[in-house]
């Protein structure tokens, strides 16, 4: 396996501080989910490594490159953040899935959209607006959009709540799937079924740090 991104001294305070991460290795075909109690900073530590948010101090490692953590969207081109409770566009669920397309330079990864509307059986949803959708069919397809392009990293936030058991099968299909290709996965999770379907190393989350 080859390191994709190294973070380094990460720290993040609101109140009080959340964060102090000593050294987090993204390594290419390796799956590493954190597990922690809620308010633990599962979430926060999520957002900075996808530059939703800025970090307060520390470096990122990145195509033999360093950077100030506090620059965001650094790995943005690269990698997907799928959050717990899936945000969609306003529009139709096919231009959602597709969105993110119109901003990605290579289509070398790509998926079909009627593969990917297939796979998440979301063939017969595709007019449907996300105010007539289920909670289970919008994870479905923040997945879906997730899918088609394909990046190298996946940062996934409780990906398979709302899923139905079915599409969950699909949905570790396709974690092992990514791995085999090289692809560097993080999830935070609180249940162990994640674990017990893909092959993968657990981190748990406490006190501001990071540990076996």
């Amino acid at each position: 396996m080859e390191e994709i991104a190294c973070f380094k001294n990460i720290q993040k305070s609101y109140d009080k501080p959340i964060l102090s991460i000593d050294k987090l290795h993204l390594m290419s075909g390796e799956c590493l989910i954190i597990k922690g109690k809620n308010g633990s900073g599962k979430s926060t530590l999520l957002k900075i490594m996808a530059g939703i948010m800025s970090a307060d101090m520390g470096e990122i490692y990145y195509q033999n490159s360093i950077f100030p953590a506090k620059k965001r969207h650094l790995l943005t081109a690269d990698s997907i953040y799928l959050a717990s409770k899936a945000y969609l566009f306003d529009c139709s669920v096919e231009r959602n899935i597709t969105y993110p397309l119109h901003f990605k330079k290579s289509k070398k990864h790509q998926n079909s959209v009627e593969e990917v509307l297939r796979w998440a059986n979301l063939t017969h949803l595709r007019d449907k607006h996300p105010d007539n959708l289920s909670s289970g069919e919008i994870q479905r397809v923040a997945i879906a959009r997730a899918k088609i392009i394909n990046p190298e990293i996946w940062l996934l936030d409780e990906p398979t709540e709302n899923l139905d058991q079915d599409i969950k099968q699909k949905f570790y299909q396709l974690l092992r799937q990514l791995l085999e290709k090289g692809r560097s996965i993080v999830i935070t999770t609180h249940t162990e079924e994640i674990a017990h379907n893909v092959i993968s190393k657990t981190l748990q989350l406490a006190d501001q740090k990071l540990s076996l």
